[in-house]
């Protein structure tokens, strides 16, 4: 097995951490439009993302990859996605998909399994899509 290199975590630290954001961002622009289980899911993805964002910084994440960085030039690609879907969305629905999104692909991620980690990535992206 080879580490997630420091740079890389920070780096997907960084990603997961604006999607938080943008999720908060959602949230707060959208307060009067949400329902207040809406705002509480929306919130409660939010601080697992913000979570995952410092497990990222704190550690390096063992994974059975030759070579991560492709899979972080995948990430990024699937978090600005998500990031873009959320501020375009119309749906709380859709936001509240690409958040559970979001959350299973850092969770596919800390557990370091390439297979989880394709399949999270492919789902993170369709439903930005």
């Amino acid at each position: 097995m080879t580490k997630l290199r420091t740079e890389h975590a920070r780096e997907l630290a960084e990603h997961f951490y604006r999607v938080s954001k943008t999720l908060g961002d959602y949230r707060f622009a959208n307060w009067e439009k949400l329902g207040k289980n809406e705002r509480l899911s929306i919130e409660a993805m939010e601080w697992s993302l913000l979570n995952a964002s410092s497990d990222f910084t704190a550690v390096a994440v063992d994974v059975s990859l030759d070579d991560a960085a492709p899979v972080v030039k995948r990430v990024a690609h699937a978090t600005k996605a998500m990031k873009a879907a959320i501020k375009k969305a119309e749906r709380v629905d859709k936001v509240l998909a690409i958040a559970a999104a979001a959350v299973r692909l850092t969770g596919a991620i800390l557990s370091g399994s390439p297979s989880a980690i394709a399949s999270a990535l492919d789902r993170a992206l369709k439903s930005a899509s």
